[in-house]
């Protein structure tokens, strides 16, 4: 079982991570920028006030002119929003919330004077039929964005949008499966900081897992154009990128059970940005994801380790549009400079034993949805870096009682396949920047596996 379960480990890890008001009279130029009124987590806005004329949207799209005020509640399963009645809104339709979000109604049905409409993820030739959206240079202040809120009880509606976003600090928590997590991200004039815990007990094992990080403002450029209803072009480039990114993993073997398989660990909540372009609402979001893969091979076994990572720099790509992701072959530009290292790796156990955690963040995605708490209707394109961390030990039963840990820093691109229309089940990520050290301790031959 030992074996099996180290060859999983070796396995994955060479793998990555798979997986979201006008101040003057004159219209500001695509790249300029302007912040609303109020402080804080207002939205920042781009281009013209209004959806220009040489912007067509599509026939199934409806504006509603009230934004998010149109939306009163969830539905008790809470996977449809209620909405006040609208007769242009029917399965299909584009919705379009003035300032607030853009989605596509999968089913619409009534309920009593309103409405109950289930959001889908929306591609943008659903939204346009003709036009291009670009921005250039774009800076992103921390405090121009917010983090996760709850949704209230309500003596009308069983859950009520909260009718104030947080400002500054915001936490949350629940489950992932056999995982209990929290996630809490705070925002101050230099970087939005999060802090993220997961634990759990599976298969006879209990495992910890901390996350804490940092980024500081940056610059976003994007473009897209659509001619006659098809996407010709996307590009997105994040430049001045500089954070910090801290993890923590310990595992502990309590019971002899089968090895359950990697884990999946996408935390649900994440720190966003609403940015208005020419009129139309769009939502930059950062997020964290784990993966968590152990092979401890007997009772009291246990496994840890600490991971740093420092980047700065700037990530992105530029490419036309083909059919489906496999013909994709996007132009990459990405320099990014980074330092890490594991700050302590340490197992104890009989036989061999084997931890590998790995974590997607930072992860900026740009595109189109809705920043609500239970919906899930975000797609856009994407860049990520995922740091995979792996300790192997041969255990105090071993005649060289060795350890190899791997630190492996991967840079990628990306667009979620439903933004473009692409088959449902293709991926479309690119590697563009790749970086290992492997450390062997004793430093030796035998240790190395040469």
């Amino acid at each position: 079982m030992g074996m099996t379960r180290r060859r999983i480990l070796q396995v994955a890890a060479t793998a990555p991570l798979l997986a979201a008001m006008p101040a003057c009279t004159r219209r500001p130029s695509a790249g300029e920028s302007e912040r609303s009124s109020g402080g804080s987590g207002g939205a920042i806005r781009a281009g013209s006030s209004t959806i220009p004329p040489s912007i067509k949207l599509t026939p199934q799209t409806v504006i509603v002119p009230s934004g998010r005020n149109a939306i009163t509640g969830f539905s008790q399963d809470r996977k449809s929003l209620r909405m006040a009645a609208n007769d242009s809104i029917r399965p299909g339709s584009v919705v379009l919330l003035s300032d607030f979000g853009v989605f596509r109604a999968e089913a619409v049905e009534k309920s009593g004077s309103d409405l109950l409409v289930k959001p889908g993820k929306c591609a943008i030739s659903d939204l346009i039929h003709d036009g291009r959206i670009e921005v250039n240079n774009l800076r992103i202040s921390p405090r121009d964005g917010h983090g996760p809120t709850k949704a209230r009880a309500s003596s009308l509606f069983d859950f009520l949008i909260p009718s104030a976003y947080a400002q500054d600090t915001s936490a949350m928590n629940g489950k992932l499966g056999e995982f209990d997590y929290q996630i809490q991200y705070a925002a101050t004039d230099d970087a939005v900081n999060f802090d993220a815990g997961l634990t759990g007990d599976i298969a006879g094992f209990k495992a910890e897992l901390k996350a804490n990080g940092n980024l500081a403002g940056f610059d976003i450029s994007y473009h897209t154009e659509v001619r006659s209803g098809n996407p010709e072009n996307l590009g997105l480039l994040l430049k001045s990128l500089v954070g910090e990114v801290n993890l923590e993993a310990t595992a502990n073997r309590h019971d002899n059970a089968s090895h359950p398989g990697q884990q999946m660990l996408k935390i649900p909540y994440e720190f966003s940005w609403p940015i208005i372009i020419s009129g139309i609402p769009f939502l930059l979001k950062l997020g964290v994801a784990l993966l968590l893969n152990e092979g401890l091979t007997n009772i009291n076994a246990a496994a840890r380790f600490g991971v740093k990572l420092n980047f700065k720099g700037s990530s992105g790509f530029d490419m036309p549009l083909p059919g489906e992701p496999k013909q994709a072959d996007p132009k990459i530009d990405t320099s990014l400079d980074t330092d890490f290292s594991f700050k302590h790796a340490e197992s104890v156990g009989l036989g061999p034993q084997a931890l590998l955690v790995a974590m997607q963040c930072p992860r900026l995605a740009f595109g189109l949805g809705l920043d609500l708490p239970f919906v899930d209707c975000f797609a856009g394109p994407y860049i990520d870096v995922v740091t995979t961390a792996s300790h192997v030990a041969a255990g105090a039963m071993s005649l060289v009682p060795c350890q190899r840990n791997q630190l492996i820093i991967n840079g990628a691109v990306g667009c979620d396949v439903e933004f473009l229309k692409w088959s449902s089940g293709e991926q479309f990520r690119k590697e563009a920047y790749r970086k290992e050290i492997f450390k062997a301790v004793p430093d030796s031959k035998a240790c190395r596996g040469e």
